[in-house]
This record gives C-alpha cells, sequence and structure tokens, in this order.
C-alpha cells in the first residue's frame, strides 16, 4: 500500500490534472508539448547525464537490453497477429503498442519516487535510446507498406533534442568543464519543471483518445503489454548478468504500459488507430495494479 500511495499515486494524480484539462478545455495542447520536447525535456537529460555517474559498460547493457526486448516484443506481436488474423492495419498498430513503453513522461517519475537520482539517471539513458528505437524502428513497422526507408528514420533521430542535450552533457563531463553557476541554475529549473509538464502532457493526451468501444484485441494485447515484459525483463537481465539497481530499473521501464508514442505512430500512418488508442488507454489504467506489484517486488 506504501508503493502505491508514495510512488503511483502521485503520478496518475498529476496526470489526471492534465486529464481533467484537456477533457474541460479542449484545446490543442500544441504548445505544452513544444514546451517539454524542445526545453524541459532536454534540460531534464542534460542536467541527469552532466550530473550522474553513470559508466560506459551501463549504457551498453541498456542498449543491448532494449534490443532484445523489443525484439522479442516484436516476434510477440506478429505471433498474435496470426492467431487472431489481423489485417496489415491492426498488424502494425498492434505490434507499435506491444514493442513501445511509456518510459519517458510515466517511467522517469516512477523511477525517481522508487529508486531516487541514481535510479533516475539510468532510466534517462533508457528514455532516450528507447526514443532512437521509436524513431526508427517504429516508424519502420507503422509505415511498413509506405515503403518508409531507413534514411528518413536517421534524419527522424537527427531532429530530437534529446540526443544533443545527451551528448553536449557527456562532452562537458569527459572534458571536465563546469559550467557556470548561473547557467547551470536556469538548466537546473527547466528540468524541475519536466516531470511535471510530462505527467501533464501525458494527462492531455489521453483525453485526446476515442474511445468507442475496448474490443477484445485490445484488452488480449493490453495483459500481454504488462505481463510479458516484467518476466522477460528479469530473463534478460538474468543471462546478461545484469543485477541489483540497474535490472530493477530496467525491469520497470520494460513493463510500463504501452508508449503514447505509439498511438502517434498508428496515427501518423493511419494504422488501425483505435486499436491503438484502446490499447494505449487501458493499459495504463491497468498499469496501476501491476506496477505497484512489481515495485513491491523489486524494491
Amino acid at each position: 500500500m506504501g508503493i502505491l500511495l508514495d510512488v503511483i499515486l502521485p503520478v496518475f494524480l498529476v496526470g489526471g490534472c492534465g486529464y481533467l484539462v484537456g477533457r474541460s478545455a479542449r484545446t490543442d495542447p500544441v504548445v505544452l508539448t513544444r514546451i517539454v520536447f524542445y526545453l524541459l525535456g532536454p534540460a531534464l537529460i542534460f542536467r541527469s547525464i552532466y550530473t550522474s555517474t553513470v559508466s560506459f559498460d551501463s549504457v551498453l547493457s541498456i542498449g543491448v537490453f532494449i534490443i532484445l526486448i523489443q525484439g522479442v516484443l516484436f516476434a510477440v506481436s506478429r505471433v498474435v497477429g496470426r492467431v487472431r488474423k489481423w489485417d496489415g492495419d491492426s498488424q502494425a498498430a498492434g505490434s507499435v503498442v506491444l514493442m513501445f513503453a511509456n518510459c519517458g513522461n510515466y517511467g522517469l517519475p516512477v523511477l525517481l519516487f522508487a529508486f531516487g537520482e541514481e535510479g533516475f539517471a539510468l532510466g534517462i539513458i533508457y528514455v532516450l535510446i528507447s526514443g532512437m528505437m521509436q524513431a526508427t524502428l517504429g516508424i519502420g513497422v507503422a509505415s511498413w507498406h509506405k515503403g518508409a526507408s531507413w534514411k528518413h528514420g536517421l534524419l527522424q533521430v537527427l531532429r530530437v533534442p534529446y540526443l544533443y542535450a545527451f551528448l553536449l552533457a557527456l562532452l562537458l563531463r569527459s572534458a571536465t568543464i563546469e559550467l557556470p553557476q548561473s547557467l547551470f541554475r536556469a538548466v537546473d529549473l527547466l528540468a524541475q519543471a519536466a516531470i511535471p509538464g510530462q505527467l501533464l502532457m501525458l494527462g492531455i493526451q489521453l483525453s485526446r483518445v476515442r474511445l468507442h468501444h475496448f474490443g477484445v484485441d485490445s484488452i488480449f494485447l493490453s495483459v500481454l503489454k504488462l505481463t510479458i515484459p516484467p518476466i522477460l525483463g528479469w530473463a534478460v537481465t538474468s543471462v546478461l548478468g545484469i543485477t541489483g539497481l540497474l535490472q530493477a530499473v530496467l525491469i520497470v521501464e520494460a513493463s510500463m504500459p504501452s508508449a503514447v508514442n505509439a498511438l502517434i505512430l498508428a496515427t501518423h500512418f493511419r494504422r488501425n488507430v483505435e486499436l491503438a488508442a484502446t490499447t494505449v488507454f487501458l493499459s495504463t489504467i491497468m498499469s496501476l495494479v501491476t506496477i505497484t506489484v512489481l515495485l513491491s517486488i523489486l524494491r
């Protein structure tokens, strides 16, 4: 009960505020989205990497873990698609919602409350690598029938400001360059606003989801999304020899509900948007229970 009240509930309360605003105001959240994407998010990544002691070995382990997890989930989605006899649009939507987890605006606050700054810094690396996978593999899966090229995916990665914040922080750390206090405080203020900004944005985005009905496929995908990754995460970390805090962070991040970005991909490429929307919404609500149980085991 303590984990539910101290870790999960604050995340849902702030996200719920965003949901209520989105439902009542009915305004386009593009301004908040741009502020989070271009200012608050990069500031958070820069501060976390600049002040952290995350090793290169940890970064490599996180990258290998994400590739393996998402690869297996993609294979599972293909099997499910064949069993359920999905058409091409349902297959693409089912794949992206199963492969990609909401490790950013949901996962990061949970890590911060559950494991502190050290776990949060590891989560930042996870989010960055996962974002690159979404911008390349995700676009490829969602737009497969449209013939999207890897060059297009690479260009999408290069447009993400998070990458440059990450690289700049690494450069300054490696060169042992200390930022002026006034500049660091400005970055720190922006970084502190990132978590509440991301949660509000999540709530607003979920309020825009049109839920005509919860079908068998969305319920099935939501259950798979919240049950397979924790088991798979434990197996992969055990095989890779990952233990301790890093193991806990990786399992928690992999076990997050379907990413809102998966819905954005399905919407952009017109791949069964209803299936993606209902899966994102339902898995997020169900995660209130599953993430609480998982944290009880890992902590």
